[in-house]
């Protein structure tokens, strides 16, 4: 018996070493224009938490938003605060920085530094955005050529895709001539080096701001709690203006 019992206890050690072994698992949902930055932070946030197993969800942010509680992702990386606002747990909501935009081409020949006449252009037949329904980014789109007075004619030649990673591509391939593209996608390895591009002038328009948050499916993780921490630490500031979202320009 009193064998019995050693070999039971041993065992029952060896059960609790393996739970207390067992990697954390955290689901992160992001917006399509921040895909290419999330695969860069995580990588970083792996060097000094390995025991964390980092799932990515990507899909537009509205998508993201309305994710039933069974499979939510437990942090939210998201494109607009006003979305984000009612999903945050307690204080976690996090300004990340701005939400900036370029005028993108993979077509030989076409300048993006035109400015304004490059959008009327009749060599210009079509300009790709994200939805405006869905993304900030296209209805940012929408307000600059607003107030460049030239949105009578561009909007004829908006092709709306389902989102910005979409637009993005879509350009690259050279199936549209130009396209207002998020900067985190056109730093990322993909597009550094394809085509040219031209940041729009900030003075043009108000950014989109990309914000991370805790959601309820993941108030009680340890691992996104670790996240939050990694992203609002002073050291992340370069890694996030290097993969393209740098310092908020409005509070």
């Amino acid at each position: 018996m009193t064998l019995i019992r050693t070999l039971i206890a041993a065992l029952s050690l060896t059960a609790s070493s393996f739970v207390a072994a067992a990697p954390d698992a955290l689901l992160i949902g992001a917006v399509p224009s921040l895909g290419p930055a999330i695969d860069v932070l995580q990588q970083r946030f792996a060097e000094t938490h390995p025991e964390v197993t980092i799932k990515v969800r990507i899909a537009p942010g509205a998508t993201l938003a309305n994710t039933g509680a069974a499979d939510a992702p437990g942090l939210l990386l998201l494109d607009s605060r006003e979305r984000a606002a009612p999903l945050a747990v307690g204080d976690s909501l996090t300004v990340l920085g701005d939400g900036l935009l370029a005028i993108y081409t993979n077509t030989p020949g076409i300048n993006t530094g035109r400015g304004a006449p490059l959008f009327i252009a009749d060599y210009i037949t079509g300009i790709a955005i994200g939805d405006p329904a869905t993304s900030p980014f296209g209805a940012i789109t929408r307000s600059v050529m607003d107030r460049l007075t030239v949105l009578e004619t561009a909007e004829r030649k908006f092709k709306p895709f389902a989102d910005d990673a979409a637009a993005a591509a879509a350009v690259k391939a050279a199936q549209v001539d130009i396209g207002l593209i998020p900067v985190p996608l056109l730093v990322s390895a993909a597009y550094r080096n394809a085509g040219s591009s031209t940041a729009l002038p900030l003075g043009l328009y108000t950014p989109a701001t990309y914000v991370a948050l805790i959601t309820a499916a993941g108030q009680d993780s340890a691992a996104a709690r670790a996240f939050i921490a990694f992203l609002r630490a002073d050291s992340t500031r370069p890694l996030l203006t290097e993969v393209g979202i740098p310092p908020a320009s409005v509070p």
